[in-house]
């Protein structure tokens, strides 16, 4: 009976709830439902920053996921059930982000980061026209208009003749690794280029969110080395010579100097170390003929043009060489002493060169070239050859140049030169000096003095030469005098002043000893010589006029 009722009974219910449940046997409720499994997360965090926006995401994913906490390292923090999220962070700094990957069964697992975010971007940059150029270099200017919100850590142009996007440091590069000032122009050099060249050039400027470039490119060429040359046959002197110029191409950038480099000793001869002859101004194609002057008779010579760049890089021609005439009036020469570029030198091969006293100084010479006369200062200064026989020939000629400075009254002679001793005046020779004339002036006296028949006394026999003249003080001048047989001669420049042809004897006295000294006498009546004397020559004969004019042209 109970069993019949709560068959109804469950009818009843099952009707009540829609539901029709047939069962031929009783049955029971389950007690409780089975638990869930899950799988311990895993993943990598990602972060993918546009300036201080930053995309995070989980790739890689595996395990049971059901929610991922976010901790954006600034105590700002979301859950999300998806894999990723977007974060706009409010500062400029570095962050560690962290993920925690959770599931309902507790299991977790925290991926962690560091990030750097800034508002920057790349710079911004211009770069001007190039038109400062030379043959292997060339100078830019840029400006740094923008620093992209970072500080400019290097900044330069790169450049290539290959490459029409040049890159940095993938093509030549030019830069310094420090910061600029905005909107200023900085110059920057661009070495190493090959000349006559097109190149692609490019500023840039770089920060802590990568390199910007100027746009556009700027395009230069390189400059081109000029070309020049000599040509024709030299025409040459005793001590001059013409050479050809040629100026052949004028280059880029035009040269700012041009000329013939010339040495007789230096096989290559150059601008620094060699004379220099510049040409003035030489059209392209014509040829423009140099003079050289101040050569040395009989010489072979090298010389070539050149031409200077304004960066001071000197660009040569061929060398070529020609040979000066021989010099008809060193014919016969004993002694020749220039003073060139301080030479005490004898030339001449009989080795009569000249010895100091007093350390007088050097001067231009009669021709204008520096350090190439003595200057004596009236006071002690002299200078002298050692006796030998070569000097007490039995004709002679003495020429030189001399520059006085003028005559002290107390003290109113300049010995020009005396063969003599310095320290009693014996055994006296030959000798020449100025004075004033009459002792009062304003004219000058020149006298010179030959010893004949003398037997070698002091005081006798003296054949006194002279010629009296207006002189302008601080000016050269050249004297010569010659002497053979019962002749002598006296010329002042290129001029016959005095002859004679009536002389007592036909030989000057040789007498032993006394040296032969310039600008000095003796010692108790020295008559220091003051003023400059310059190209000293001494003949064993008497030189023509046709070789005094010579020697005077030179």
């Amino acid at each position: 009976m109970n069993r019949f009722f709560t068959y109804v009974l469950c009818f009843l219910l099952a009707c009540s709830s829609g539901v029709l449940i047939l069962s031929c046997n009783p049955w029971d409720l389950p007690t409780k439902k089975s638990q869930r499994e899950c799988v311990k997360p895993s993943g990598t965090l990602n972060a993918q920053s546009q300036q201080r926006i930053v995309d995070f995401s989980i790739s890689g994913s595996s395990g049971t996921i059901d929610k991922v906490i976010w901790d954006f390292g600034n105590n700002a923090t979301a859950v999300t059930t998806g894999l990723t999220t977007k974060y706009t962070y409010p500062a400029n700094g570095t962050y560690t982000v962290k993920a925690t990957l959770t599931n309902s069964c507790g299991l977790e697992t925290t991926l962690q980061q560091v990030i750097t975010v800034s508002d920057a971007v790349p710079p911004t940059v211009t770069l001007q026209a190039i038109t400062t150029v030379f043959v292997t270099s060339a100078t830019a200017g840029m400006t740094i208009t923008a620093n992209g919100n970072a500080t400019i850590t290097r900044y330069g142009v790169c450049y290539s003749a290959t490459k029409q996007l040049p890159e940095v440091d993938a093509e030549q590069t030019s830069s310094f690794f420090t910061t600029a000032p905005l909107n200023a122009a900085l110059p920057v050099s661009l070495t190493g280029l090959q000349p006559n060249t097109l190149y692609y050039a490019r500023s840039f400027a770089t920060n802590s969110a990568g390199t910007g470039y100027s746009q556009p490119v700027q395009q230069f060429r390189s400059g081109q080395r000029p070309s020049v040359s000599s040509n024709g046959t030299p025409a040459t002197g005793t001590s001059t010579a013409t050479v050809g110029f040629v100026l052949n191409n004028a280059g880029n950038p035009a040269a700012v100097e041009y000329g013939i480099c010339y040495s007789s000793t230096n096989t290559t001869p150059d601008v620094a170390t060699s004379s220099v002859t510049i040409v003035t101004s030489p059209a392209v194609g014509a040829t423009v003929p140099v003079n050289l002057s101040n050569l040395t008779p009989n010489k072979t010579y090298y010389y070539r043009p050149y031409a200077k760049l304004p960066s001071g890089e000197v660009v040569y021609g061929d060398v070529m060489t020609f040979t000066t005439l021989v010099d008809t009036v060193s014919q016969d020469l004993i002694a020749s002493v220039s003073f060139t570029d301080r030479s005490l030198q004898d030339v001449s091969g009989f080795n009569n060169h000249v010895k100091l006293v007093n350390n007088p100084t050097f001067t231009t010479d009669h021709n204008g070239r520096a350090n190439s006369a003595i200057l004596l200062n009236g006071s002690g200064d002299y200078f002298y050859m050692e006796d030998n026989n070569t000097l007490n020939p039995d004709a002679m000629t003495v020429s030189l140049w001399i520059k006085p400075e003028a005559i002290v009254k107390s003290n109113d002679r300049m010995q020009i030169y005396n063969k003599s001793r310095f320290s009693d005046g014996l055994p006296q020779t030959y000798s020449s000096l100025i004075k004033l004339e009459n002792d009062i002036g304003p004219a000058y006296t020149f006298m010179t003095d030959i010893k004949q028949n003398s037997n070698c006394e002091g005081g006798k026999g003296w054949q006194d030469l002279a010629f009296t003249s207006p002189v302008v003080l601080n000016t050269w001048y050249h004297l010569v005098f010659t002497y053979s047989g019962r002749s002598a001669r006296m010329y002042f420049n290129n001029v016959l002043v005095f002859r004679t042809d009536n002389l007592p004897a036909t030989t000057i006295d040789k007498c032993p000893g006394g040296e032969l000294k310039f600008g000095a006498q003796y010692q108790s009546l020295p008559w220091y010589f003051k003023g400059a004397m310059d190209d000293i020559r001494i003949y064993k004969r008497a030189i023509t006029a046709a070789e005094v004019e010579t020697l005077f042209k030179q």
